[in-house]
């Protein structure tokens, strides 16, 4: 448990995975069709873009979500930095969606929590690479990482980021996963970014609650 460092990215808290590309395809079959609106809810933060947050708004889809988190094996990556009582939970699943970013808005998802949550990010369209991310070294510096099939980031506490400034004629979309400890002690901190990011989110308990933000 604790905090770590990235020597390649030169930065806390954040390590690259390579992920299984035919889990991917699942995710990416459902850019084919209109998205049901009973399946999933859509938020934007206050940000300089077009970001659109698709997050799973029934049990259906956060199953699906789930399936592809167990199958990516994503909970492996994270465990020895978890305090756990069973297993790591996944609290919401995202697609991601932009075109433009005027400028850059640099923030963390996690902080104060002990590195007891993460966000696994991976793009879903194979232009992602026109907008990479930003995001802050450990001397304070700022990099930029590019999007590639089948790899992705996942960051805990306190890593710096955002989309990087451009556009592009269609839509980039990424898939996001947000997850960590099922003790409830470490709640209260990851709610401050877990429970706010769609109308449907599982907290550390395996309980659901819902917001109705739509």
């Amino acid at each position: 448990m604790g905090h770590f460092y990235n020597e390649e990215l030169r930065a806390l808290n954040v390590v690259e995975v390579d992920l299984d590309p035919t889990v991917l395809a699942k995710f990416t079959a459902l850019l084919q069709t209109p998205l049901d609106p009973h399946d999933f809810c859509t938020a934007s933060p206050p940000w300089s873009s077009d970001i659109r947050w698709l997050s799973a708004n029934s049990l259906r889809c956060f199953r699906f979500f789930q399936a592809g988190f167990d199958q990516l094996g994503l909970a492996q990556v994270v465990e020895p930095w978890l305090d756990l009582n069973k297993r790591v939970m996944m609290y919401s699943g995202f697609l991601v969606m932009r075109s433009n970013c005027q400028q850059a808005d640099l923030h963390v998802d996690w902080n104060n929590t002990n590195n007891q949550a993460f966000t696994c990010i991976t793009p879903l369209t194979d232009h992602a690479p026109d907008f990479g991310l930003l995001y802050q070294r450990r001397d304070g510096s700022l990099a930029t990482y590019t999007y590639r099939p089948g790899k992705a980031l996942v960051f805990g506490e306190r890593f710096l980021h955002s989309t990087r400034p451009g556009q592009s004629q269609e839509p980039v979309v990424l898939l996001s996963f947000t997850f960590g400890t099922d003790k409830m002690d470490h709640w209260p901190a990851i709610a401050e970014t877990a429970a706010a990011q769609g109308n449907l989110v599982r907290l550390p308990n395996g309980t659901f609650q819902v917001h109705d933000m739509d």
